[in-house]
């Protein structure tokens, strides 16, 4: 603990590993889905258009929302949070699809809702995947991509989890595994609400892991859900989370620091 009580890592911390949602890259300008301010509230056309059920019909759609987002990602890069993290060499399981995390520099990044910087084939069997240049339309060639996959010929579409679907379940597995090796779990800028996501902090607290969630607007009760909830700006937090553990100008950050 600081002295000001707020929960910092401590030496003994040797497996961190974080779990982030929107919130960690809305300072970007992409904001939250979630809420009265969220983009579901907000833009109700874009909240129809995630249901897997509504393809083929909704790709367009698709393609101006998560290309536009990808583009704003890209434009702004990684915030504070994503390159203290980075900086700590923790690996992160998250919910956000905008690439952030690995510009930062992130070597261990579990996708759970798939990635707006790629494409894929709508035809579930097909193998073909490439990266997008994110543009502006709202159509596959607008993001640098075929319209109709190179394999197939079917429809292409972003890489992207929509209502309805199942989460890829590498990433899933990958998740999972890191939760139970964990001695310190962190939840970032994520309400911990949907599943599969909400259970990863209990599964690493069976596993004997210190649960954190740190969210400058922590949702009601999550301190019956997490050890410590830090109800302040990650980036500022996590900056300096990393400057205390690398002891910045010392050694190695699993070296004791002083309070």
């Amino acid at each position: 603990m600081t002295a000001g009580g707020r929960f910092t890592p401590g030496a003994g911390h040797r497996e961190i590993v974080f779990l982030t949602g929107s919130g960690i890259s809305a300072r970007t300008g992409l904001g939250t889905f979630r809420g009265p301010d969220g983009l579901w509230a907000l833009e109700p056309e874009t909240e129809e258009a995630m249901h897997a059920e509504l393809l083929p019909g909704s790709l367009p759609q698709l393609w101006r929302v998560w290309g536009r987002m990808a583009r704003i990602a890209r434009g702004h890069g990684p915030t504070p949070g994503h390159r203290a993290i980075a900086r700590l060499g923790a690996p992160v399981i998250t919910q956000n699809i905008d690439g952030l995390h690995q510009a930062a520099g992130s070597e261990v990044v579990a996708e759970l809702h798939g990635s707006a910087l790629s494409a894929v084939c709508l035809e579930v069997r097909c193998t073909w995947s490439a990266p997008l240049s994110p543009g502006e339309g709202s159509r596959a060639e607008d993001h640098g991509v075929p319209g109709a996959c190179p394999l197939c010929g079917a429809p292409t579409r972003p890489d992207v989890v929509l209502f309805d679907e199942q989460l890829p379940q590498e990433a899933l597995e990958l998740a999972m595994r890191l939760a139970q090796r964990a001695d310190l779990f962190v939840a970032v800028g994520t309400s911990g609400v949907v599943f599969p996501s909400a259970q990863l902090a209990p599964l690493a607290a069976s596993h004997g892991a210190t649960t954190v969630l740190i969210d400058i607007a922590p949702p009601s009760g999550s301190g019956t859900l997490f050890d410590h909830v830090i109800a302040e700006d990650a980036h500022e937090v996590l900056p300096d989370w990393e400057r205390r553990l690398h002891r910045v100008g010392g050694t190695s950050f699993l070296d004791p620091f002083p309070d």
